[in-house]
């Protein structure tokens, strides 16, 4: 997963059109699709702008391998809750990165001992 899938899941998350997230953003939504198409990278001018537009730290966007938050908060039934998970995931995300990095035995590992806890 790249910037653009990571763009297209928040704003399915959000409920934000392609055309909503231009404007919000001030550049053209022909910008987003062809980033789709050849899975780009944009200028780094334009991702500041649409993570600010979507409301996401720019590191989530560029996360290769990031977690996507919408689809923990899809099996959550209030407001109150979502917003209590999107504040672990931000407070927990360093702890989350370094795990990413770990070789799989070493991440097993830790995740049994968090199951013995």
């Amino acid at each position: 997963m790249g910037f653009w899938h990571n763009v297209e899941s928040e704003c399915e998350y959000k409920g934000i059109s392609r055309k909503e997230l231009a404007s919000a953003a001030s550049f053209s939504v022909h910008t987003i699709s062809n980033g789709i198409k050849r899975n780009g990278m944009p200028a780094a001018d334009i991702a500041l702008r649409i993570s600010r537009a979507l409301e996401v730290p720019l590191e989530k966007l560029l996360e290769e391998n990031s977690q996507e938050i919408s689809s923990i908060e899809s099996s959550i039934s209030t407001e109150e809750d979502i917003e209590i998970k999107k504040n672990l995931f931000y407070k927990y995300y360093p702890l989350i990165q370094r795990l990413e990095n770990l070789p799989p035995d070493t991440t097993q590992a830790v995740y049994t001992i968090i199951e013995k806890l």
